[in-house]
């Protein structure tokens, strides 16, 4: 498409001024062409500005685009960017209904209108404020499958993206899908597998991360308390690139848990007082470490625990 060939031009020229009659050249078309397309990437959210005997200049984008993504994307991901869409995962989950995928495809939206974390509950996901992507992973036939590790493997790689843009943020981690700041949630992991029926082993993953980069206003009913990273603008495509950059680096080898380390130094909860609610109910302790599967290890005055999966409903800090 020839807008993208344009975009792609002012990629390349960031900030610099282009003269109508040089992108006319190089594209070979008209200059009123280059209007009519400069007019279309604006109403698509690109900020453009235009100058008179100096031409125009790009200066980025207040929405997602594939284009300036992949700009600095290091990782094999086929790109997929909304305005706005019901659910990232459930839209991915659509993906694999229909076919099977071998390639990673990652969708990105500025606003989700049933954005959903763990048990169904409500991802509070605005338009403009925040980032909501969801990556499908194919898994090989033979593949082990360890979903422990690639929850925690998720939250320290978004937690390596997030530092690109936010490199004075102390960023936490609360097991085992959840990372704050300042004591506030402000991003959810929510990993899901699809079955193959036939094989009865998980074809792919289904990666949703949810993050309040700016958000504010949040509804009085969350449950828990909800913050965003901080007031300052980031460059979202380059967020959402580094944090897929930060993911690939470690997907290949995350059985290994060699990021284990790194989640216990990001933890929020090593050495307190917690209370789990797990399927068999609520148990309490105090968190002394993670084992090397990802899994919670609880020791509660008479023995400790393993605890793979459940949800920390409270800390005493």
């Amino acid at each position: 498409m020839q807008t993208d060939q344009l975009l792609n031009l002012f990629i390349k020229h960031k900030d610099e001024w282009l003269s109508g009659n040089e992108l006319a050249d190089k594209l070979s078309i008209s200059r009123t062409m280059i209007w009519k397309m400069i007019r279309n990437l604006k109403q698509l959210g690109h900020q453009i500005e235009s100058k008179k005997n100096a031409g125009y200049k790009y200066v980025g984008s207040n929405n997602f685009d594939r284009l300036l993504i992949q700009q600095n994307l290091h990782a094999p991901f086929e790109i997929q960017t909304f305005n706005e869409i019901d659910s990232t995962n459930t839209y991915a989950k659509k993906i694999l209904s229909q076919s099977k995928i071998s390639d990673p495809i990652v969708i990105v939206a500025d606003k989700q209108t049933a954005g959903h974390g763990r048990r169904g509950r409500e991802f509070y996901s605005p338009k403009d404020t925040g980032i909501y992507m969801s990556m499908i992973l194919p898994i090989n036939d033979n593949a082990v499958f360890d979903g422990g590790l690639i929850t925690t493997m998720t939250a320290v790689a978004t937690v390596h993206g997030l530092k690109k843009s936010y490199p004075n943020v102390n960023f936490q981690l609360k097991w085992v899908n959840d990372i704050y700041v300042n004591n506030k949630k402000v991003s959810g992991i929510l990993t899901e597998s699809v079955m193959d029926v036939e094989l009865m082993h998980p074809s792919a993953l289904v990666i949703g991360i949810g993050i309040n980069l700016n958000s504010n206003n949040f509804p009085k009913d969350m449950g828990r308390p909800i913050g965003a990273i901080s007031n300052n603008q980031v460059d979202k495509n380059k967020v959402v690139a580094d944090i897929l950059n930060a993911f690939y680096k470690l997907y290949p080898n995350y059985q290994k848990g060699e990021f284990m380390d790194e989640y216990r130094q990001l933890s929020m909860l090593i050495n307190h007082q917690v209370q789990i609610e797990t399927h068999r109910g609520l148990i309490a302790g105090k968190v002394i470490d993670f084992d090397h599967h990802g899994r919670l290890i609880l020791d509660n005055g008479n023995e400790t625990k393993a605890i793979m999966t459940g949800e920390v409903v409270k800390v005493h800090f």
